[in-house]
């Protein structure tokens, strides 16, 4: 078949090819000839276009570098007449003529000729080719003209150019020369033609085609004789393999139809059979056209096989695609299931269970731990586990850094761990259990803030999908886990409102259970709208109700508070008449009275002392409810505290036949931090109930810590027990002594006498300190009552504070303020018959500045019993008139006066240079001893006062008066600036005593008296709190005055130190000279007026510290008008301009209608605008970046200070206002 098929295919391609090659062997000796004629002559025109172009360089070359030196030369010329001349060289031209010449030999001649030639030259146009050049060239100079002709029997192609003007010297040369036929030429003038005839490529030509011709036949001759013996080869062989390969890609077709057909259904797993070609070398398939039809057949099949290719591509393309997109299914399917999972309020622990079980059986893994931050330690904890081996306990817990879990929270991302080591964590079930080797640990954090973290441990590696899963929910698990557990705090700080909001919880729950039947219930929607309407409407009266009744409570506890202190003050002061007059006629120094009087007497005092002491129990039990007690702790030594109850009760004790005994457990520590002062109060009241109720036996008092198995309190607590072998408690009213005004025995034939208020008294005040009080008692037994205090003192005491009170005295009590000079005279009439009219110059005298004229009177009468002359006022003013006029030995002094109180009286003696010196003693119903030690006063006596405490009264005032050396005590381990105090208050009256350490100063003090202290804190051997803390507890030390004297700034820790030790011991700070001399000045009582000069005017500087105030503006923002009336009655006395707005936005306008304002006191709760917006918008105008702006609210939790200053505030205090801090802060950021 093969060689038929050979046969029939020599005969019917090669003689058709033979026929062609012989035309086309005669075509090619016609045309031949012409083709190579044609390419001779393109030869010769572009050969003569290369020669002209080097004659041109050459004659340039030659002209630049030859003509131009032969005229620089005397001894040459230059002339077209040169032959036999020695001295002569030829012209540019001449030289390109002679040289043609000699060229011309070799086939090519180059003429210039031109219609201007020099005489006697030879170069003309001499026929019609130059002529034609001439022309051509003169409008075209950069053209080539070319023409092909027989001359003398050759054919000559002839070339001609333009010779141009192209040197400057050409160009004057032609123009000077004698015999010039042209004159005006230029440079680019084209001055003649060159011209180059060529032969020698057109007869080569000739010779090329008979060599041609005679190849070819050649060629045809020898193609006749091996073409059969390569047609086998080259045409049968390869058309041969192409039909086997058509044959091969036609075979698989039928198969691959059907898997398209199988993939385009969706059978994506349906594999596609590639094309097989024969094995054969491509590179011996020939190039010719058999050669091409086999290339073609395979490049079919390699079409096909590409086309394979790609349909099998395709198919695992879209097999990828369908498994990304049910990746992309997966992942989806995922973050919706745990999205799921996630919604609702749930508990957290079972949240995190519940998600952890998902995300466990959701990636593979066989054990996972699910750890939750807990901030407050900084750690993480065990929250949620699963299939976790045994003994890893729930809420275990790990440092924030530690192990793999640590560190995949640093770096912020997923970590993979493979190869896990055998061991590491054991995974078993009830047939067998393994070790996971992969590991996946997963931070859950929300931008900055750490979540959790959970822990996935599987025996095979994690899949990417699984990876991404996790990856994609772990910001959304941190944010859901992040809000459940803001629910559940919120939870619990609801939970204190849960009892007023039972009513909205149950409506709440009505309305959900109502939208719940709404699809069944639509013809009742609107029924049910307005019922849920009236509901609303009766929840917000009730909301209203319950505002207006807090808003009455507590203009009832200031209503309460106002009539406790009025009546504290109406009360004590006739009763300070009664018991003085009643002790000096039960003394009977005169011995007037009969037996019979002076047991009268002695009644009236007794009840009158008994009325006393209910009056003080009934206001410690009001201030106690209201929330007014405040608590001041310190170390105590509970020995201290035994010893003196014991030196207290002993004599009461043997005077009723009782054996009074303490005791202190060994373990109880030697010092425990208490306020001594409530604790003492209630001991005491415990132990005179036992006393009174015990008709014979003992009373003991047992301190011992709280044994942990009964401790009340839950923490470490000091156990107070007071028990007694009396008359007990019946168990039914065991629960009804603690009560007010309730004793066991109530009935009107009792035997024991009192109130009933001390026990209430007790518990409220042990509760208050968050301790607690109880009993154990038997009838006709004894009673034990157990005083539980915890040993750590509380940071905020639980009765530190009750109801915000105002924060400045309301508009009826003027504020105490030193009143102007023009206020004090003219001296105030006689209320009593003092001795003012017979007073002598120099006679020692006592002013009584007293408004109850009766005790005036007592008081002048005790004065002039020790020998002083007495000088009265009933009011402030009148006894500041007094002072300055007749300047007394000393001034006793009451508080609650008409007009001026007793404390801007005292500021204003003490602010005078004539009256700081003189020593002033308060007697008063007010405990304000500290704030009147710190003022200067050499002493406070609460009223009502007997007889005893007058003559100590006076005796203290005798001891300032007669006491003329004043000791003063310097403690201070700088030399230089122990050397400088003592040059700065070194005085004639003063004594200076330098101690360099504190125990040195703990001697002095221990060994003399001194009046005043100057402590510097930073000390070699104690800091100054240290000496502080042992101040307090030396009998004879701890009322001395302390001025702090620091070179630096105290932080607010150390502030606070100081404040705790100033409930105790007087503590005045003094940072400048000044203040030290004034401070020091004050508490030794120096006469001014006898000092050095530049000392005086130091305490002037030092004392005129509110004339930095006068003019200047402050506003003031506060919606209570009664607190803007008081801040600007207090303001205007200093010389202040005060400006008002009852809201921030008010306070705005304010700013803007007057730019001036020094000072902003801003309060924060306010309507319309609240104090914090304000203070945001006065700090984003730039006017007002430096505006000094003081913060004022009632508001007393904790951050609002941060919060205050964050919101622009410069400072903040916190209500009531502190007048005395309130102008410290306006002369500090006023004079900035």
């Amino acid at each position: 078949m093969r060689s038929l098929l050979a046969h029939s295919m020599f005969w019917k391609l090669f003689v058709p090819i033979g026929a062609l090659l012989l035309l086309s062997a005669l075509a090619a000796a016609v045309l031949l000839p012409l083709v190579i004629h044609r390419n001779a002559e393109q030869e010769a025109i572009v050969a003569g276009q290369e020669t002209v172009r080097q004659f041109q360089l050459l004659r340039k070359y030659y002209t630049d570098n030859v003509v131009s030196k032969v005229m620089a030369e005397s001894k040459l010329r230059i002339s077209f007449d040169h032959l036999g001349r020695p001295d002569t060289v030829p012209l540019p031209a001449t030289m390109i003529l002679d040289l043609s010449a000699l060229l011309k030999q070799s086939g090519t001649s180059l003429r210039l000729y031109s219609p201007y030639p020099f005489p006697n030259r030879r170069e003309r146009v001499v026929d019609q080719f130059g002529e034609d050049a001439w022309t051509f060239l003169q409008r075209s100079p950069d053209q080539i003209f070319t023409r092909v002709e027989t001359i003398a029997g050759k054919t000559v192609v002839r070339v001609a150019m333009a010779d141009r003007m192209v040197a400057q010297a050409c160009v004057s040369c032609h123009n000077s020369w004698p015999g010039s036929p042209r004159t005006n030429w230029k440079l680019g003038d084209v001055r003649g033609v060159l011209e180059v005839d060529s032969s020698r490529q057109l007869a080569s030509g000739q010779a090329i085609v008979y060599q041609v011709l005679t190849g070819l036949a050649l060629m045809l001759l020898l193609l006749a004789v091996f073409i059969r013996l390569f047609y086998q080869r080259s045409i049968a062989q390869p058309l041969s393999t192409a039909l086997d390969a058509a044959r091969a890609l036609n075979a698989g077709s039928a198969e691959k139809v059907e898997a398209v057909e199988a993939i385009a259904g969706g059978n994506l797993e349906r594999e596609i059979t590639l094309a097989r070609l024969p094995d054969i070398d491509r590179r011996a398939i020939s190039s010719d056209e058999v050669g091409q039809l086999l290339r073609s057949v395979f490049s079919i099949g390699e079409a096909q096989l590409a086309l394979d290719h790609a349909m099998r591509k395709m198919s695992l393309s879209l097999r990828a695609s369908r498994d990304a997109e049910q990746a992309r299914d997966w992942l989806k399917s995922g973050q919706n299931e745990l999205n799921g999972l996630m919604r609702g309020e749930q508990e957290t622990a079972l949240l995190a269970e519940k998600v952890l079980r998902y995300l466990a059986t959701r990636s593979g893994a066989g054990v996972g731990a699910f750890f939750l931050h807990d901030e407050q330690s900084q750690q993480l904890y065990l929250a949620a586990g699963y299939a976790l081996p045994a003994g890893i306990d729930m809420g275990a817990r790990i440092a924030n850094g530690g192990g793999l879990l640590g560190q995949a929270v640093r770096e912020r991302r997923v970590l993979l761990v493979d190869d896990v080591p055998a061991g590491y964590l054991p995974v078993g079930s009830a047939l067998g259990r393994a070790d996971p080797g992969n590991l996946m640990l997963v931070p859950l954090l929300h931008g900055d803030n750490l979540v959790g973290a959970i822990e996935l441990a599987a025996f095979r590696a994690f899949r990417p999908a699984e990876l991404d899963l996790l990856e994609s929910v772990r910001e959304a698990l941190a944010v859901g886990f992040e809000v459940n557990q803001s629910r559940q705090r919120t939870k619990g700080l609801l939970a204190e409102t849960e009892q007023q909001a039972e009513e909205l919880r149950v409506q709440q729950e009505e309305l959900q259970q109502t939208n719940e039947e709404l699809a069944e219930r639509a013809d009742l929607l609107e029924a049910q709208r307005e019922q849920l309407r009236l509901k609303h409407a009766e929840l917000e009266q009730a909301s209203r109700d319950m505002w207006r009744k807090a808003e009455e409570l507590q203009k009832v506890s200031a209503y309460k508070s106002e009539f406790m202190a009025n009546m504290s003050h109406e009360l004590r002061t006739p009763l300070n008449s009664m018991l003085i007059l009643s002790g000096l006629l039960k003394e009977n120094k005169g011995q007037t009275l009969s037996p019979k009087q002076v047991e009268y007497a002695s009644t009236i005092n007794g009840a009158g002392q008994d009325l006393l002491n209910l009056i003080n129990d009934i206001l410690d039990l009001s201030k106690v409810e209201a929330g007014q007690v405040e608590f001041s702790y310190e170390l105590v030594e509970p020995s201290r505290l035994c010893a003196e109850l014991q030196d207290l009760f002993h004599l009461q004790a043997e005077q009723k036949g009782l054996r009074l005994h303490t005791e202190i457990a060994p373990d109880v520590p030697a010092r425990v931090p208490l306020d001594a002062q409530r604790t003492a109060q209630i001991l005491k009241n415990l132990i005179a109930n036992a006393i009174k109720f015990t008709p014979g036996g003992e009373v003991g008092l047992r301190v011992s810590l709280a044994d942990a198995a009964v401790n009340p309190l839950g923490q470490p607590a000091l156990c107070w027990a007071v028990s007694d072998t009396g008359i007990g408690v019946p168990a039914s009213k065991q629960d009804l002594i603690f009560e007010a005004f309730k004793q066991a025995d109530g009935g009107i034939s009792r035997q024991y006498g009192g109130t009933g208020l001390g026990l209430s008294i007790s518990l409220q005040l042990a509760r208050k300190m968050g301790g607690s009080l109880s009993m154990r008692s038997v009838e006709g037994q004894g009673s034990t009552f157990i005083l539980c205090l915890p040993l750590a003192a509380p940071a905020t005491p639980a009765g530190g504070g009750g109801d915000a009170a105002p924060s400045v005295p309301p508009p009826s009590v003027p504020p105490s303020a030193p009143a102007p000079m023009a206020a004090i005279a003219p001296l105030p009439p006689q209320a009593l018959a003092d001795d003012r009219a017979t007073l002598e110059p120099e006679a020692r005298c006592i002013l009584i500045v007293e408004d109850d004229r009766n005790f005036a009177g007592i008081l002048m009468d005790f004065v002039r019993q020790r020998g002083y002359a007495a000088l009265v006022a009933v009011d402030g003013a009148g006894g500041v008139a007094l002072a300055r006029h007749y300047l007394p030995s000393a001034i006793l002094l009451d508080v609650m006066l008409p007009g001026l109180d007793g404390w801007g009286v005292m500021r204003s003696l003490k602010d005078s240079a004539e009256t700081r010196h003189i020593p002033v003693h308060f007697i008063t119903c007010l405990e304000e001893r500290q704030r009147a030690m710190e003022m200067g006063a050499i002493g406070l006596v609460t009223k009502p006062v007997s007889a005893a405490q007058l003559d100590e009264v006076l005796g203290t005032v005798e001891s300032a008066l007669d006491h003329s050396l004043k000791q003063l005590l310097i403690v201070e381990d700088n030399p230089a600036e122990a050397a400088s105090l003592k040059a700065l208050l070194g005085e004639r009256e003063v004594v200076l005593t330098v101690a360099a350490s504190g125990r040195e100063a703990m001697a002095l003090l221990a060994a003399g008296r001194y009046d005043c202290m100057v402590l510097d804190l930073g000390l070699a051997d104690m800091s100054g709190f240290e000496l502080l803390e042992h101040i307090q507890g030396m009998e004879q030390a701890r009322r001395i005055p302390v001025i702090i004297h620091s070179g630096r700034d105290l932080t607010r820790e150390q502030e606070r130190q100081l404040q705790r030790y100033a409930e105790r011991i007087i503590i005045k700070g003094a940072k400048s000279p000044e203040r030290l001399l004034n401070e020091v000045t004050l508490f030794l009582h120096m006469v001014e007026s006898k000092m050095e000069p530049s000392r005086q005017r130091m305490i002037r500087a030092a004392i005129d510290k509110e004339a930095m105030l006068d003019g200047k503006t402050v506003l003031i923002v506060d919606d209570d008008m009664r607190n803007i009336f008081s801040l600007t009655s207090l303001l205007s006395e200093k010389g202040m301009l005060v400006l008002e707005a009852d809201n921030g936005r008010e306070a705005l306008l304010r700013l803007d209608q007057h730019p001036a304002v020094s000072v902003v006191l801003m309060d924060i709760m306010m309507p319309e605008m609240d104090g914090y917006e304000a203070m945001r918008r006065i700090r984003a105008d730039r006017r007002y970046a430096a505006l000094p702006i003081i913060a004022m609210t009632a508001k007393v939790m904790q951050g609002d200070q941060q919060k205050c200053l964050e919101a622009g505030a410069s400072d903040y205090l916190a209500k009531p206002i502190d007048t005395d801090k309130l102008m410290s802060l306006l002369r500090v950021w006023t004079s900035r």
